[in-house]
């Protein structure tokens, strides 16, 4: 299945050489550069709360790994709250959950994009226990599948502080970057998010601070 994007949606794709863009360029160059020594081929996504920004961030993200030559997957798995679908309209069928109980095979539930190099496998059928999925070997299998198939994996999780879904990826992936939303996140929230993290040896690889006014009155990432 072939899914356009929705480029209204996408500072990346409405606007490629804007501030904002510019600044999810830098995160990717950051990452490439953040360790030497370790590559972080998956990263997953996540926040202290929602409303953060962090979907957005996290296809926006996919996007310019793409337009750097990466085959690159993005992967809804907020199996709870999906929202990948709102830029990837196709996004919204089968997916993560149906190819982890058995229903379909991962290369019938990845789903390419109208973008080079951009893939999408969404949340799927919501199911009842996304908590027990995650946490299944089925779910680490499919990951290691699928970091053999694909250069560069990006993964939206739900908030840290909502249910323990992140933590139990945080466990899988090879670092973790947590957004933090401009005045709006608590400094409290940051914190027991960081110590629910390390408490599961999460790679916390850095932190996006979200939605920051600046003089000139945009709004950059």
């Amino acid at each position: 299945m072939k899914t356009k994007v929705e480029p209204n949606k996408l500072i990346t794709l409405r606007n490629p050489r804007s501030p904002i863009s510019e600044q999810f360029r830098n995160i990717r160059t950051n990452l490439d550069f953040s360790n030497m020594n370790l590559a972080h081929q998956t990263i997953m996504i996540t926040s202290a709360d929602p409303a953060t920004g962090k979907s957005t961030i996290a296809a926006n993200l996919a996007v310019v790994c793409a337009n750097n030559g990466k085959k690159t997957l993005l992967i809804d798995a907020d199996l709870r709250k999906p929202s990948q679908s709102r830029y990837f309209p196709s996004a919204n069928g089968s997916g993560l959950t149906d190819e982890l109980i058995g229903r379909i095979p991962w290369t019938d539930s990845v789903i390419t994009t109208d973008i080079d190099n951009l893939f999408v496998l969404s949340a799927g059928t919501i199911p009842p226990s996304p908590a027990e999925l995650l946490a299944s070997p089925a779910f680490k299998a499919l990951l290691k599948t699928l970091s053999e198939n694909f250069d560069q994996i990006i993964i939206d999780t739900p908030p840290v502080l909502a249910v323990t879904d992140a933590q139990i990826i945080a466990t899988l992936v090879d670092g973790t970057l947590l957004v933090v939303r401009s005045k709006y996140t608590k400094v409290e929230n940051a914190k027991k998010t960081i110590s629910k993290l390390q408490t599961n040896h999460a790679n916390i690889i850095g932190c996006i601070l979200n939605q920051v006014k600046s003089k000139e009155e945009n709004y950059y990432y």
